[in-house]
């Protein structure tokens, strides 16, 4: 489940690797390569009425006939008296609850750390966090992940104060776990509850879960979005149970759209807590809780939240590199704590090699990539000029740190590093992200889209492409099953269908499909499909 501002406004390609934010409309539209362009046809103009200024791009639709000729004309204004009544969400406004969910969770961090270990605590693992690579992305996209972490996070906040003795905190949880299954459905109350069934077992308290008051507790976290779901399911005609099946049942036990094997997350945490994967070996080493330790019950704490939701994580089929993010904030913290070690002890020679071995190998994993992107950059235009200068900056980074922690000026290495890589990470937005958001963006399909298609009705089948409907400036009927998508094609109003193209190849003799615009976005290849020549009412079709 989604909150409301998910939907068809969407500027980018969710389904997707990492993307930057989506630029504002240009003058000219990219166009992909295809045999329909307007300089290659015979084209006999005629201009609608209603608007006499002269055709821009922007403003013309072409449409081939049977006869081979083109007819260019003017979209229907109602779009843009639309948008004069209800402006269009831009790309700031679309990407802002993700943006400002993430500074919260920032801001969160550094309370929760410096509540429980001091201030220097805190500001490292706050740090860390916001520079962590999978959180600093899911910031800058249209997602709800960093919305429900910020909800987990203050669940798993008020959580701990209940367990120290403010009773009135367990209310808090529940209202927190309530928004977070509102965000995205019930993993925001799973993960809490694993964790804190990990801590207490830990502790060998279990009889403190009576004390949490799950009774009444977890069907007050449930109420709002049972409402909301029944609700929805009276007024849309719906089946609330078929929603609940396929979102909660076939997502655990199957998976719905990312089904992995349970190991997914063993290789799958390294990459997305960049760079702060360099240091969990010493982090683990120094900060797991022993008997009679110095902070033992709230390291415990942040163990059973990390423990509790990987093991959660990792026995629901459906995965996702960007449900990590839920535990980020216990890592950050646990990394925050080792750091602290580092800087303070008297006697760092035993915390040394576990911070000097990994900056070392970072630098020559830089160095060696660094020269292999030189080389393949060749093959792709603009790729080597901007990723080789980060290359470089970043074995700096890491042989300065790595000097001055050897000079033994551990706070100026400590500020090395982090500033290092908040420059790095400034780079990326600069020059990296407005270069790739092209590959990801969806626009010049849907501007083809738009030429071929003019104001005819347009599905998309098996699966929401939220950055097509955004681009086409229209809601997509959604498709399931070839006999719908031959109905919808075939109907008194002919529409066309956006198909992916390893569908198209699995409708091949089921259903009359032709294949008018073809181009990839990101990983996928999207494919705009009318319903064949057999279908003489369609104008794509042959002549009656």
């Amino acid at each position: 489940m989604r909150l409301c501002w998910r939907g068809a406004a969407h500027t980018h390609d969710s389904t997707s690797s990492s993307s930057g934010r989506v630029p504002g409309p240009t003058d000219e539209p990219r166009t992909p390569s295809s045999s329909h362009s307007p300089r290659r046809l015979p084209v006999s103009l005629r201009f609608s009425a209603w608007k006499p200024r002269p055709l821009g791009p922007r403003r013309t639709a072409l449409r081939r006939h049977h006869t081979g000729h083109a007819e260019v004309r003017r979209l229907d204004p109602s779009h843009r008296q639309r948008r004069k009544l209800h402006p269009e969400a831009t790309p700031v406004l679309l990407d802002s609850p993700s943006s400002i969910a993430a500074l919260l969770c920032v801001l969160c961090v550094y309370r929760f750390g410096r509540r429980l270990f001091g201030f220097r605590v805190g500001w490292l693992a706050a740090w860390g966090l916001a520079t962590t690579q999978r959180f600093f992305v899911e910031a800058r996209w249209v997602h709800m992940d960093t919305l429900l972490t910020l909800f987990i996070l203050l669940s798993m906040e008020s959580a701990h104060r209940a367990l120290e003795g403010e009773k009135r905190e367990w209310v808090w949880m529940y209202l927190w776990m309530a928004l977070g299954c509102l965000t995205k459905g019930p993993l925001a109350m799973a993960i809490p509850v694993a964790a804190l069934l990990v801590y207490l077992g830990s502790c060998r308290e279990m009889v403190r879960l009576k004390e949490c008051g799950g009774w009444w507790g977890l069907p007050l976290a449930v109420a709002p979005t049972a409402a909301w779901l029944f609700v929805n399911a009276h007024l849309s005609g719906f089946d609330p149970a078929e929603v609940l099946r396929e979102q909660i049942l076939q997502r655990f036990q199957e998976g719905l759209h990312h089904p992995r094997p349970f190991f997914y997350y063993f290789y799958s945490l390294p990459v997305e807590f960049l760079p702060w994967t360099l240091f969990l070996p010493g982090t683990v080493r120094f900060t797991f809780p022993s008997s009679g330790g110095k902070d033992r019950r709230s390291l415990l704490f942040f163990y059973g939240w990390v423990i509790g939701g990987f093991a959660l994580l990792s026995l629901v089929a459906e995965k996702r590199p960007s449900y990590l993010l839920s535990i980020f904030p216990a890592l950050a913290l646990l990394v925050g704590v080792f750091l602290d070690s580092f800087l303070t002890r008297y006697d760092a020679a035993p915390l040394k090699r576990w911070m000097e071995w990994p900056l070392a190998l970072a630098g020559a994993v830089c160095l060696a990539a660094t020269g292999l992107l030189a080389r393949w950059g060749r093959y792709h235009r603009g790729f080597a000029h901007r990723l080789v200068p980060l290359g470089l900056f970043l074995v700096l980074v890491f042989s300065g740190t790595l000097w001055a922690l050897r000079k033994r000026h551990r706070g100026a290495g400590i500020i090395i590093l982090l500033t290092g890589i908040f420059a790095g990470y400034l780079w990326v937005v600069a020059a990296m992200l407005p270069w790739l958001n092209p590959y990801k963006s969806a626009r010049p399909f849907c501007e083809r889209v738009l030429s071929r298609i003019g104001l005819s009705p347009l599905g998309i089948y098996e699966d929401n492409h939220p950055g097509v409907a955004y681009y086409c400036h229209r809601s997509l009927k959604l498709l399931r099953g070839p006999d719908e998508l031959r109905e919808f094609l075939q109907g008194p109003t002919p529409g066309y269908c956006v198909i992916r193209e390893e569908e198209l190849r699995e409708l091949e003799g089921q259903c009359p499909l032709r294949s008018l615009e073809e181009y990839s976005v990101g990983h996928r290849k999207l494919v705009l499909v009318s319903g064949g020549p057999g279908n003489r009412n369609h104008p794509d079709g042959p002549p009656p």
